[in-house]
């Protein structure tokens, strides 16, 4: 019993004093003191395990005890049932007043009051708690007196919670990475429509049927992107001059439109490329002719004109450098081209002198390009027969090369057109397959550009297309600005009206996402309450707590708070309350009271014990108090 009782000095068995008369023979020994009540109730704690229930005493009486109890060495904790037992207990016991503090909203006093408030609001406010855990000792400081969000944004959470996550779902997460065009960027549909009809005027009154057919074209030709748009009117002037200027090839002007109406559906792609590479050479026809002088040359047998010119090209240089015609030890030269005469018909020169034999050269040269533009222009359907006479080579040669350049300007106008409409969709994308469709995007696409308010509403709605387009890549484009953009781009007023309608409600759907994003993340801390939240949203559960939201993030802080704190000599049992086994550690016994009838100690430390000791003798309020040793 050392760590029990202590050093408590022993007490004298009785009273022994002299007779109050003076006689020294009488002398009266009395009975001996009973112990003192400390003593017996560490007496009967040494007799088992366990504490004893102390009863028949008064708050004097047990505040004697306590004092007993606490003599040097040993370590008492008392434990009161309430607030004020624990005040009256420090004044008797001589302990300082306990102090007040603010700990959280509604929780303020002493740490005994605190312990009360808590366990009075534990039932309602104590769920953020078990949710959560209390704040714990190293995060103390980081963890907010105010909760992180209010109760009206915390209901708006769950809200959106629902509407994105709940059986019915409004929201499409697939939002959060969509682009949405700026309201500034999308025009009013009164003003579209303006638009529309100044542009469609250019074809008919608004009761023209030919509106409608005209519609989609010129709804393209309006939407080009800005550079384009500029660069349209020229491009258009140029293929009309073209096809004019294509028009005045006389006897060839139906061929060559064939030819270009091939080129354009492109069946005669790979034919016409042929012939433009074939007519490239009829450019050298005025340099030839000039050197073939007087000379007329037929090929009447089987020679290639191109490796037969080469022959007597190389025999003019010989003869020019010094060479000379033998009978006999003729020169390579000489040989190759005398090889050649028998297949060729030659008038008007001397094809054994130097110039002759150039002569002949160029004359054959002007033969080779008849015969490439003879098998180029078969591929297109075209016969051409040779020329017996040089003038009629030339001259024939000469106007095939300008109808291909006319060909040829048709089609590098209309390839220029194709660049410029190239920035349209593909959907919408007129077709340029033939000279009806560029006939018709000329006729149209100059008609916008006579009228002054036309082409201005063309450049104005082609702006308002480019910006919409360059919000975002289209892959990243809301569903909303797509259809915008489509509707623009067929001048179709009513599904624009519709689009940008829809616009505004995606655009509010998409508030309600970055908001609940930004809910959430004010939660981030707590992955937990979130949790929770995705876990179930029910009224049900979050109703009752989202009104007593700020109360229990209070209740959180306060629970946190006095965990944090030890408790001091005289404490309550709501204090210990969870905790008892901690506060207890370096405490030698613990003396929980004055308790009634029925009334143990916290659970934690055990049941009420069975043994009582009584101490008779003084007055007794009724109540107990049960002594506990510890360890």
């Amino acid at each position: 019993m050392a760590e029990l009782t202590g050093e408590d000095p022993p007490e004298p068995p009785g009273d022994v004093s002299p007779d109050p008369s003076g006689s020294a023979a009488a002398a009266t020994t009395h009975a001996p003191r009973p112990p003192a009540p400390h003593r017996t109730v560490l007496t009967r704690l040494g007799e088992g395990p366990g504490g004893v229930v102390v009863t028949g005493q008064d708050d004097e009486a047990r505040t004697a005890l306590v004092r007993g109890l606490r003599r040097p060495g040993r370590r008492v904790l008392v434990a009161a049932t309430s607030a004020a037992d624990a005040a009256a207990w420090r004044a008797r016991l001589g302990e300082p007043e306990a102090e007040t503090h603010r700990v959280a909203p509604g929780f303020a006093g002493t740490e005994d009051e605190v312990a009360e408030q808590l366990a009075a609001t534990a039932e309602t406010d104590g769920w953020l708690t078990v949710l959560l855990g209390p704040p714990g000792a190293d995060s103390a400081d980081d963890e907010p007196v105010s909760p992180p969000l209010d109760a009206r944004e915390l209901a708006d959470l769950r809200r959106l919670l629902v509407a994105e996550h709940g059986p019915e779902p409004r929201l499409d997460p697939a939002r959060r990475a969509q682009v949405l065009p700026p309201p500034a960027e999308l025009p009013p549909e009164p003003h579209v429509e303006q638009l529309a009809d100044e542009l469609l005027d250019v074809v008919g009154p608004a009761s023209s049927p030919a509106r409608e057919a005209v519609r989609p074209l010129v709804a393209a030709l309006a939407c080009l992107p800005p550079d384009a748009g500029s660069a349209l009117e020229p491009v258009l002037r140029r293929i009309d001059d073209a096809m004019g200027a294509l028009g005045r090839t006389g006897e060839d002007a139906r061929w060559a439109k064939g030819v270009v109406e091939g080129v354009l559906e492109g069946r005669a792609a790979q034919a016409w490329s042929r012939v433009a590479r074939a007519a490239r050479d009829v450019e050298r026809v005025g340099d030839h002719d000039l050197g073939a002088g007087t000379a007329q040359v037929r090929v009447t047998g089987d020679v290639d004109p191109g490796a037969a010119a080469e022959v007597f090209e190389r025999f003019a240089a010989f003869l020019d450098e010094g060479g000379a015609v033998r009978r006999m030890f003729k020169s390579e030269e000489q040989r190759d081209a005398e090889a050649l005469l028998p297949a060729l018909a030659i008038n008007r020169v001397d094809p054994t002198t130097a110039e002759g034999a150039a002569a002949v050269a160029h004359h054959l040269r002007l033969r080779q390009i008849e015969a490439a533009m003879t098998t180029a222009l078969a591929g297109l359907g075209r016969a051409l027969r040779p020329a017996e006479q040089r003038a009629l080579l030339v001259h024939r040669l000469l106007s095939l090369r300008e109808v291909c350049l006319r060909i040829g300007n048709v089609l590098e106008a209309v390839g220029r057109l194709r660049v410029l409409l190239g920035g349209l969709p593909a959907a919408v994308r007129p077709p340029t397959d033939g000279l009806v469709a560029v006939g018709r995007i000329v006729a149209t696409g100059r008609r916008l550009a006579a009228r002054p308010s036309a082409d201005l509403a063309r450049r104005e709605l082609g702006d308002v297309v480019a910006r919409l387009g360059d919000v975002a890549p289209p892959a990243a484009q809301a569903p909303e600005l797509r259809a915008a953009l489509a509707a623009l781009l067929r001048l179709d007023v009513e599904r624009y009206a519709w689009a940008a309608d829809t616009v505004d409600a995606a655009r509010e759907e998409q508030r309600d996402l970055r908001r609940s994003d930004s809910l959430a993340a004010r939660l981030a801390a707590w992955p937990a309450l979130l949790e929770a939240l995705d876990a179930d949203t029910s009224d049900a559960t979050w109703g009752p707590r989202e009104a007593r939201w700020s109360a229990s993030w209070a209740h959180r802080t306060a629970v946190g708070w006095l965990a944090r704190r030890a408790p001091g000599p005289v404490t309550t049992t709501t204090v210990l309350a969870g905790r008892e086994h901690a506060a207890t550690a370096g405490v030698d016994l613990v003396v929980v009271g004055p308790l009634r009838d029925g009334e143990g100690p916290p659970a934690a430390l055990g049941p009420r014990p069975e043994r009582v000791v009584d101490l008779p003798g003084g007055p007794d309020d009724g109540r107990c108090l049960v002594v506990l040793p510890v360890g």
